[in-house]
Protein backbone atom coordinates (compact mmCIF):
# COMPACT_ATOMS: atom_id res chain seq x y z
CA UNK A 1 0.00 0.00 0.00
CA UNK A 2 1.32 3.22 -0.93
CA UNK A 3 1.09 6.13 1.94
CA UNK A 4 1.59 8.79 -0.46
CA UNK A 5 -1.43 10.85 -1.88
CA UNK A 6 0.28 11.74 -5.00
CA UNK A 7 1.55 8.15 -5.66
CA UNK A 8 -1.38 6.40 -4.83
CA UNK A 9 -3.20 8.95 -7.59
CA UNK A 10 -1.17 8.70 -10.16
CA UNK A 11 -1.11 4.60 -9.80
CA UNK A 12 -4.52 5.19 -9.95
CA UNK A 13 -4.25 7.31 -13.16
CA UNK A 14 -2.26 4.42 -14.43
CA UNK A 15 -4.65 1.72 -14.06
CA UNK A 16 -7.48 3.87 -15.37
CA UNK A 17 -4.96 4.58 -18.40
CA UNK A 18 -4.07 0.66 -18.76
CA UNK A 19 -7.90 -0.07 -18.82
CA UNK A 20 -8.77 2.42 -21.32
CA UNK A 21 -10.91 4.10 -18.81
CA UNK A 22 -8.98 7.48 -18.43
CA UNK A 23 -11.08 10.56 -18.91
CA UNK A 24 -9.50 13.62 -20.58
CA UNK A 25 -9.39 15.52 -17.90
CA UNK A 26 -7.56 12.52 -16.20
CA UNK A 27 -5.02 12.42 -19.00
CA UNK A 28 -4.25 16.26 -18.08
CA UNK A 29 -3.69 15.69 -14.63
CA UNK A 30 -1.32 12.60 -15.51
CA UNK A 31 0.48 14.86 -17.89
CA UNK A 32 1.34 17.19 -15.02
CA UNK A 33 2.71 14.63 -12.75
CA UNK A 34 4.56 13.25 -15.75
CA UNK A 35 6.47 16.27 -16.67
CA UNK A 36 8.45 16.38 -13.89
CA UNK A 37 9.29 12.33 -13.74
CA UNK A 38 11.09 10.82 -16.44
CA UNK A 39 10.30 7.54 -15.03
CA UNK A 40 6.45 8.13 -14.85
CA UNK A 41 6.51 9.78 -18.42
CA UNK A 42 8.00 6.02 -19.59
CA UNK A 43 5.76 4.40 -17.42
CA UNK A 44 3.23 6.12 -19.25
CA UNK A 45 4.72 4.81 -22.69
CA UNK A 46 4.21 1.49 -21.68
CA UNK A 47 1.02 1.71 -20.45
CA UNK A 48 -0.58 3.11 -22.79
CA UNK A 49 0.93 0.14 -25.53
CA UNK A 50 0.12 -2.06 -22.94
CA UNK A 51 -3.76 -1.08 -23.24
CA UNK A 52 -3.54 -0.48 -27.24
CA UNK A 53 -2.25 -4.67 -27.27
CA UNK A 54 -4.92 -5.27 -24.99
CA UNK A 55 -7.63 -3.81 -26.47
CA UNK A 56 -6.90 -5.16 -29.90
CA UNK A 57 -6.81 -8.27 -28.75
CA UNK A 58 -10.25 -7.94 -26.91
CA UNK A 59 -11.87 -6.55 -30.17
CA UNK A 60 -10.55 -10.01 -31.73
CA UNK A 61 -11.86 -11.52 -29.25
CA UNK A 62 -15.39 -10.13 -29.76
CA UNK A 63 -15.39 -10.31 -33.55
CA UNK A 64 -15.01 -13.88 -32.99
CA UNK A 65 -17.97 -14.41 -30.31
CA UNK A 66 -19.99 -12.31 -32.93
CA UNK A 67 -19.01 -15.02 -35.67
CA UNK A 68 -19.70 -18.53 -32.96
CA UNK A 69 -22.79 -16.61 -31.85
CA UNK A 70 -23.68 -16.65 -35.94
CA UNK A 71 -22.90 -19.90 -36.45
CA UNK A 72 -25.40 -21.22 -33.60
CA UNK A 73 -28.31 -19.48 -34.59
CA UNK A 74 -31.58 -21.44 -35.29
CA UNK A 75 -31.38 -19.93 -38.96
CA UNK A 76 -28.03 -21.23 -39.54
CA UNK A 77 -28.21 -24.73 -37.97
CA UNK A 78 -31.40 -25.68 -40.11
CA UNK A 79 -30.08 -24.51 -43.39
CA UNK A 80 -26.69 -26.62 -42.47
CA UNK A 81 -29.03 -29.44 -41.19
CA UNK A 82 -30.58 -29.08 -44.84
CA UNK A 83 -27.52 -29.48 -46.36
CA UNK A 84 -25.99 -32.04 -44.56
CA UNK A 85 -29.45 -34.23 -44.98
CA UNK A 86 -29.80 -33.42 -48.68
CA UNK A 87 -26.05 -34.60 -48.80
CA UNK A 88 -26.26 -37.56 -46.77
CA UNK A 89 -29.63 -38.52 -48.79
CA UNK A 90 -28.37 -37.89 -52.08
CA UNK A 91 -25.46 -40.02 -51.68
CA UNK A 92 -27.62 -43.03 -50.73
CA UNK A 93 -30.23 -42.64 -53.64
CA UNK A 94 -27.05 -42.00 -56.28
CA UNK A 95 -27.32 -45.94 -56.48
CA UNK A 96 -31.13 -46.29 -56.74
CA UNK A 97 -31.43 -43.06 -58.86
CA UNK A 98 -28.51 -42.01 -60.95
CA UNK A 99 -29.82 -38.69 -61.97
CA UNK A 100 -31.63 -37.52 -58.33
CA UNK A 101 -28.60 -38.64 -56.03
CA UNK A 102 -25.91 -36.40 -57.83
CA UNK A 103 -28.56 -33.45 -58.43
CA UNK A 104 -29.28 -34.03 -54.17
CA UNK A 105 -25.21 -33.74 -53.44
CA UNK A 106 -24.76 -30.88 -55.42
CA UNK A 107 -28.11 -28.48 -54.36
CA UNK A 108 -26.97 -29.92 -50.17
CA UNK A 109 -23.25 -28.79 -50.70
CA UNK A 110 -24.42 -25.75 -52.35
CA UNK A 111 -26.76 -24.53 -49.52
CA UNK A 112 -23.90 -25.67 -47.14
CA UNK A 113 -21.18 -23.69 -49.28
CA UNK A 114 -23.94 -20.30 -49.11
CA UNK A 115 -24.39 -20.82 -45.65
CA UNK A 116 -21.14 -20.63 -44.53
CA UNK A 117 -20.40 -17.61 -47.18
CA UNK A 118 -23.73 -15.52 -45.20
CA UNK A 119 -22.29 -16.24 -42.01
CA UNK A 120 -18.08 -16.01 -42.20
CA UNK A 121 -17.74 -13.66 -45.49
CA UNK A 122 -20.97 -11.65 -45.67
CA UNK A 123 -19.23 -9.04 -43.16
CA UNK A 124 -15.58 -8.80 -42.43
CA UNK A 125 -15.63 -8.90 -38.63
CA UNK A 126 -11.66 -7.63 -37.84
CA UNK A 127 -12.24 -4.59 -40.80
CA UNK A 128 -12.58 -2.26 -37.83
CA UNK A 129 -9.69 -3.64 -35.73
CA UNK A 130 -6.60 -1.76 -35.49
CA UNK A 131 -3.50 -3.68 -35.85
Amino acid sequence: MVDDPEARRVSELLDRLTRGELSEAEAEELELYAQADSQLRAAIEARTSQAALGGGWLARVEADHRIAHAERSPRVLLERGIGGLLVAVGVVAWAAAPLLGPGMVVVGLGVLLLSWIRVNHRQDPYKDIQR
